[in-house]
């Protein structure tokens, strides 16, 4: 079977689930694709880092924004890279408008045991042939990966809701993001250890550019400086101590209802 690891914005297969991913890469899995869907080009990107990639002042907004695009997308394919896999087996898809202009306020969002609507969220304008590009991929046979639908950043349900669309929902499972609520659904534990957690911190690393964004100007959910490695080691630490496992770290993973 085909593995698909949808990927809202160029870091979240890391920083989400990076020590799921790098056992698949160094075990026997077959035809596993990190999706992109989208290439990072509206990222707030630092100035030293887009000079380092040949940013001039004389470029058009179209060309800096390809520019954040180009960069954002080779430090996943960095990312990957460091999980164990080819630098080939990022696909990115080719629509990349979005509606981005509202998120849902915490206090709005009713986790319960269905995939769809978690959030009270219906898709903006995401046009016909979004949808098209993900049936294309996905098709018949492919396992996916993506967020949990009970996500507060709206990019991560929209990605959900278009792979819930695509796919029947018995080839699904959510991963939770630093980002999600309440996980919803049926849910399972991955546990694992520091030789696990080692190309996951390296692999977040990765993404030079959000690393110093954060350095510069601190995170989108707090105003802390701390890295995103550091935040996400935390966090799965305290996740494993919390289910009680024997192992230092865990990632969460869940089934549609």
């Amino acid at each position: 079977m085909r593995l698909l690891l949808f990927s809202p914005h160029p870091d979240d297969i890391a920083i989400a689930m990076g020590g799921f991913a790098s056992m698949l890469a160094h075990g026997d899995a077959e035809g596993v694709t990190v999706v992109l869907a989208t290439d990072g080009s509206e990222s707030l990107i630092p100035s030293n880092v887009l000079e380092k990639h040949g940013w001039l002042p004389t470029m058009t907004p179209v060309d800096q924004r390809a520019l954040r695009g180009r960069i954002r997308v080779e430090e996943a394919r960095e990312e990957i890279a460091r999980l164990g896999f080819p630098r080939d087996s990022v696909h990115l898809l080719t629509r990349q408008r979005w509606a981005a202009d509202h998120r849902t306020a915490p206090a709005d969002l009713h986790p319960d045991l269905s995939l769809r609507d978690v959030a009270k969220f219906i898709p903006g304008p995401v046009d016909g042939e979004a949808l098209a590009e993900f049936r294309e991929i996905i098709g018949d046979d492919a396992l996916c990966f993506a967020p949990d639908p009970n996500d507060r950043l709206l990019m991560h349900r929209i990605v959900t809701d278009l792979v819930v669309q695509a796919c029947d929902a018995s080839r699904l499972i959510t991963y939770e993001c630093l980002s999600t609520i309440e996980p919803t659904g049926r849910q399972f534990l991955f546990a694992f250890g520091e030789e696990l957690m080692a190309p996951k911190r390296h692999a977040i690393l990765a993404h030079e550019s959000m690393i110093e964004r954060r350095r510069q100007f601190g995170g989108y959910s707090n105003p802390g400086t701390e890295g995103y490695d550091e935040i996400v080691r935390r966090r799965n630490s305290a996740l494993a101590i919390a289910n009680g496992c024997e192992l230092p770290f865990a990632e969460r993973y869940g089934f549609p209802a």
